[in-house]
């Protein structure tokens, strides 16, 4: 449809029609999710948490035009405080953010685009969203869209530990956490190492070099010889 308009009417013609055809399909309260992030949208935690999930997209993909430097701010609209987001009125006439409202967001919009004028991040940033980071970005505004503090400010809530498959290779709850991420990434954890292993990893850790009784066998280290003892 894009590439008709554009024949037909011209550049600018079709920048218009395209806001136009969005508003309407906005009034449907319908937004068309490409197959790959619909796909992947499946595999997202059940809650996106901004800090945990969201602001580093932003941060990565969004802020150099839209964050807090006003000297680079495009648009007069910044995506890193949440009454700028949720009150900033676009030139489709859509918020930038509408929490809980994909289709009336025009964030969500220009990031789903094809076209090179009217997609984010525009093409002059050299930067792209990933399918992952499209979805991220979706159903965080489909649930709620909320904006939190700086990690730093917000108290610890105590969470459940998670339910993993091989429960059996955990210790105690911390190892729980690490291992659903193992797990989450297809992977096992590593056996455990012998303890010669773990010491040298240690003496490394503390001294910067191997134990003095380890030979060249186990790597860089300085072999132990009667009579030239170190403490």
């Amino acid at each position: 449809m894009q590439i008709i308009i554009y024949f037909v009417y011209g550049e600018k013609c079709a920048h218009f029609f395209l806001i136009l055809f969005f508003i309407l399909l906005t009034a449907c309260g319908q937004i068309d999710i490409p197959k790959d992030v619909s796909a992947i949208s499946a595999s997202l935690p059940k809650e996106i948490d901004y800090n945990l999930h969201f602001k580093k997209i932003l941060s990565d993909k969004c802020f150099a035009c839209h964050g807090p430097d006003m000297k680079k701010q495009k648009a007069d609209l910044r995506l890193d405080i949440a009454s700028f987001a949720y009150n900033k009125k676009t030139e489709s006439g859509l918020k930038a953010i509408q929490p809980k409202s994909i289709a009336k967001s025009e964030l969500v919009h220009r990031i789903l685009s094809n076209d090179p004028e009217y997609k984010m991040p525009s093409a002059s940033s050299h930067l792209e969203l990933t399918a992952y980071e499209k979805a991220v970005l979706i159903k965080w505004i489909e649930q709620g869209a909320v904006y939190k503090e700086h990690w730093a400010f917000v108290p610890p809530v105590k969470s459940d530990p998670p339910i993993v498959k091989n429960s059996e290779w955990a210790k105690n709850d911390i190892d729980l956490f690490i291992l659903n991420s193992i797990e989450k990434e297809g992977l096992a954890p590593a056996k455990k190492a012998e303890k010669e292993k773990l010491i040298r990893r240690l003496s490394f850790e503390i001294r910067g070099f191997a134990p003095p009784w380890m030979g060249s066998s186990w790597g860089v280290g300085i072999r132990y010889e009667e009579g030239n003892k170190t403490n």
